[in-house]
């Protein structure tokens, strides 16, 4: 998927059918997945203008 296939699909999924993973993005942010739930690849959302990804299981860590 190219980022221009994901911010696609980000911006048109609503927040109700979005998979809502959470991830901690470079400068700290928290971040939720915004493709659709049940998707087979790497999670994703749209950080401005650009498209930012992880992988599964690269959420917010152990909890202390």
């Amino acid at each position: 998927m190219t980022d221009d296939e994901l911010l696609l699909e980000t911006d048109y999924t609503s927040y109700a059918n979005s998979c809502r993973d959470p991830h901690i993005a470079p400068g700290d942010d928290l971040v939720e997945c915004r493709r659709q739930r049940d998707h087979d690849d790497t999670h994703g959302t749209r950080a401005g203008g650009r498209a930012l990804r992880w992988l599964a299981h690269q959420g917010l860590g152990p909890l202390p």
